[in-house]
Parts: C-alpha cells; structure tokens; sequence
C-alpha cells in the first residue's frame, strides 16, 4: 500500500453491517496499482446515524463513499445533487464530494451490465427471467430495459411484490414485464435472491416459486446469472451448470460497480484490464 501521509485523501464504504465488505481490498488495490494516493476504508453506520455520517463526511473532507445496505435510499435526502440516473434508478451507492457539495450515483446496474458483457452474455434482445423482486431488482430492470431486452419475466414468492414493481416499471420505462409464465425459455436466468447464500446454501431461487418445478428449462442455450458472489458457485450455479449453462456469479458485479464508483471519485480513467487484474490479484480467480 502506498505511504498514508498528509496528502492521502480518504475513500471509503458505509453499511450496516458493513464488516463482511471486499471493498477496500478493492479500492485500495487499484490505488496502490496506479500509484494513486487515495486510502480506502470502511465504516459502521447505523441508520439512526446516518446524517451525521454524511454531514462528517463533508466536515472531514473525505472525497468519496459507497453506499450499501441499508442506506442506498435514505442517503439520498441528505444529498446536494442526485444524478437523473441515480434517481431513475431509485437508489444511490456512490457519493461523490465535489468541493463540498456530495453528489450520489448508482454504479450498481451498470457494473452488472458491463460483468455480463465482459462474460460474453449478450443483453440486446434476449429473453429475460428474474428470480426475486428485492430492492437490487428494479435498477437492474431498468438498466436491462435500457440495453434492449426482448422481454422480462419477474417471479417472486410474494406475488403483490412483483406487481408493484411492474406498474412502476411500465410508467417510468413504458416496458411492461411479464409477471406469469406463458413459456419457459429464456436466455438469461438471473438469481436476486439471497438463496444459495449462507445458512441457505442448499436452497434453490425456485423452491419458492409455484410457476417452476425444476430447472430442466434451463439448458446450453441459456446464461444462469447469480447475484451472490460468496460462495462462488451457488447451488442454482452447480444445477445450471450440468445442464450445460453458461454460469456466472456476482463476483464481476462487484468489481465493475467499484471500478465505475472509483473513476467518479478520482475522475482518472482506470486501464481496461483492471477488471481482470482485481479477478485474478485480490479475489484469486
């Protein structure tokens, strides 16, 4: 890491909890990568206190944060600016301190548009299945829609869920999102569920969906898309993979939200081969 010194400026992530974070291996790889005299950190912050962190930041001059659970809405009150992406998205997970005034964006949907074409996965009139209607579905709809899907389907355990998401959907984007099965083939299938995550490492995304029985829909012909990026490789991962999917985990996710989030805070354009450097030398992958 470089020499931490009166010139080093500070970057860092809130959440709450925020200790299982990979952020700052990340934030300060890249810095030390490109001789960039940024200290990345990560700080504990419950909602209750959440103002008084963002009027801290502006006080101790730290010139970027993410955002994670549970706060990528709440901050947005205590903002100067939101960028018209972020507030389409609904959510902000990148503060940026310009000068003292904390502009917020959202790196999230972006990153996983850009981990699914860096994995091959082509977005652009593809048939779309989403497994869960959670707070990270919506700007990662949008951002779908915005790359030229055929269509969307959206399953959730809590049908009134999915149906809300969808009447929103149709009057921000004007793209209305199937919320039945009329057939099952797809070309992506994309877990937002936390299953597959610990304590649910056995748990399929579609055990608690009515309209699917199995995965036998899912062949080489499909993408099998997972949100969760520990473990590596979910239950739904391993089934898709022996029916002969492509599978991909949310590893790529996280690194290109941070590569996009960490261009904004220090406005240098990171190398293309950053992605695959912080793959291969912080996740060993």
């Amino acid at each position: 890491m470089c020499e931490i010194n009166g010139h080093t400026k500070q970057l860092g992530i809130i959440g709450y909890p925020v200790e299982h974070t990979f952020s700052p291996n990340m934030h300060n790889f890249i810095s030390e990568t490109i001789h960039n005299n940024y200290v990345y950190c990560a700080w504990r912050v419950k909602p209750e206190n959440l103002k008084e962190a963002i009027d801290g930041m502006r006080a101790l001059d730290i010139k970027g944060i993410n955002v994670t659970a549970p706060h990528k809405v709440e901050v947005m009150k205590y903002l100067d600016r939101v960028d018209d992406t972020a507030r389409q998205l609904g959510s902000v997970n990148t503060v940026v301190n310009m000068d003292g005034r904390l502009c917020g964006y959202n790196t999230d949907a972006d990153g996983f548009c850009m981990s699914l074409d860096r994995a091959g996965i082509k977005i652009k009139d593809s048939r779309i299945l989403i497994i869960g209607a959670g707070g990270v579905t919506r700007p990662t709809l949008i951002r779908l829609i915005d790359n030229g899907v055929a269509s969307v389907t959206v399953l959730n355990r809590t049908k009134s869920k999915v149906c809300a998401l969808a009447e929103d959907i149709l009057k921000c984007k004007d793209f209305k999102i199937n919320t039945e099965i009329d057939t099952l083939k797809f070309d992506i299938v994309i877990n937002t569920t936390s299953a597959g995550m610990e304590p649910q490492e056995n748990v399929l995304p579609t055990d608690n969906i009515e309209e699917i029985e199995d995965l036998s829909f899912i062949d080489s012909n499909t993408a099998a898309v997972d949100m969760i990026y520990n473990p590596d490789e979910t239950l739904f991962l391993k089934e898709a993979k022996k029916r002969g999917a492509l599978t991909l985990n949310g590893l790529g996710m996280l690194i290109y939200q941070g590569i996009i989030a960490y261009e904004l805070f220090t406005g240098i354009k990171l190398p293309e081969d950053m992605g695959g450097r912080i793959k291969r030398e912080v996740f060993g992958r």
